[in-house]
């Protein structure tokens, strides 16, 4: 029969104290409720740990072989304690958190900002992949918690609405249509445009606004995420049409116009049916408070 860990408590409080009495008064219990425990811990293994001489109890050689990997053992029970009380005070903890980049260099990363004190221990792993890659981490546990533009609804997988973005016009400085304060889809008629493929959240809803205008989308350059069609606009490749909170952080030195028709991407919160940890809770907390100010 295999010892508990009752025994092996009981073992390691006699090896420290040298006596039963020692051992019973600092686990708080009766001195021959510890001398049993002590026997049967003995007849399970089928060997003497400890020899009466002059009242003490002296380890014999198998006990002291016993004593490392009994201090080992206490030594992951502390790690384990220290963990869980980590956990509870949010001060430790591991959290994987999959987005898009737009995400991630914008609500992510200001939430991380400013909560260092989130939980000062934990590791915080951020994974960015494209929209559909998001809702796939999560439902593969290879993350907590997604972050995504208008995902489509799965049945094993949870997905909230926390805000929603403007699609805006993303011009460079002097352009002609810098100096309204809102521009068009038919202003954008058969212009090359620096664009999202239709696939993309993005890209589905400029071509909506355009056919409810009755102007035609022209791609002059289609790409797949804002930080590129942020650079192109910079080096002067033409005007790209992205949403309002991808830009930002990229957009200071670009001008930034409201697309008309209004059209909105929708962001979601994307998490599996149990119930998260405490640090993954808190995060998403923070992060639907942050988006409920910025992505409207």
């Amino acid at each position: 029969m295999s010892l508990t860990l009752r025994h092996i408590e009981v073992i390691r409080a006699v090896l420290q104290e040298g006596s039963v009495t020692g051992a019973a008064r600092l686990l708080a219990v009766s001195q021959p409720a510890l001398s049993r425990t002590l026997k049967n811990a003995e007849s399970r293994i089928g060997m003497l740990l400890f020899e009466r001489r002059s009242g003490r109890m002296s380890p014999t050689p198998e006990a002291l072989t016993l004593q490392r990997d009994i201090e080992r053992v206490y030594r992951e029970i502390e790690a384990v304690e220290r963990t869980s009380g980590d956990l509870r005070n949010l001060r430790g903890g591991r959290l994987s958190v999959a987005c898009n980049p737009s995400v991630a260099s914008t609500l992510v990363a200001t939430v991380l900002g400013q909560s260092a004190a989130l939980a000062p221990d934990a590791r915080v792993s951020i994974q960015t992949a494209l929209n559909y890659e998001v809702v796939e981490l999560v439902r593969t546990r290879s993350a907590d918690i997604g972050y995504a533009w208008d995902v489509p609804r799965l049945s094993e997988m949870v997905a909230t609405e926390i805000g929603r973005s403007r699609l805006v016009c993303l011009l460079p400085p002097g352009h002609a249509l810098a100096a309204r304060k809102s521009v068009s889809a038919k202003d954008l008629h058969g212009v090359p445009l620096i664009s999202f493929s239709s696939t993309l959240p993005i890209g589905f809803e400029t071509e909506s606004a355009f056919a409810e205008a009755g102007a035609t989308r022209r791609i002059g350059i289609e790409v797949g995420q804002t930080f590129v069609a942020a650079a192109l606009v910079r080096a002067g490749a033409g005007i790209a049409i992205v949403d309002q909170l991808s830009i930002r952080a990229l957009a200071d030195d670009l001008v930034v116009r409201p697309l008309l028709p209004r059209r909105v991407v929708r962001l979601y919160a994307i998490t599996r049916p149990e119930r998260p940890s405490l640090l993954a809770r808190q995060f998403a907390e923070r992060i639907a408070q942050l988006a409920r100010e910025v992505v409207r």
